[in-house]
């Protein structure tokens, strides 16, 4: 028997800032299908090389007036401008869409649901 894939939670973002960093970009929440998962504002930035998991972009939330550590890593799929990642140790599966020139984003969060076969939802 097949498992349900769950309605994902979905958070539409805005750049800000544009062009204000090289390595990081900064975006701002427009609009989201339910109560939020992450905050109003989201930092994405290029990996460093510092994990061994080698992930394209990293995304951080803000809490109070600080950037979190690192949430997830944005992992390449194989459709351009998508993302994946996961939070919790593989428990919950995150999509990132970005528009062609990553100035809007789309996060589709999915509780309690990760799969490595991405196709259904590429």
């Amino acid at each position: 028997m097949a498992t349900q894939t769950p309605q994902p939670v979905t958070h539409v973002y805005k750049e800000i800032n544009e062009g204000k960093y090289k390595s990081v970009k900064h975006y701002e929440l427009q609009k989201c299908s339910a109560n939020p998962v992450f905050s109003n504002l989201i930092n994405i930035s290029v990996n460093q090389n510092c994990a061994q998991s080698m992930p394209v972009f990293w995304l951080k939330i803000r809490e109070g007036n600080k950037w979190t550590k690192y949430i997830t890593g944005l992992f390449k799929t194989s459709k351009k401008n998508v993302y994946k990642g996961d939070t919790q140790r593989k428990r919950n599966l995150v999509v990132f869409r970005f528009s062609e020139d990553y100035s809007t984003l789309t996060i589709e969060f999915y509780q309690n649901y990760y799969t490595t076969d991405l196709r259904k939802f590429l």
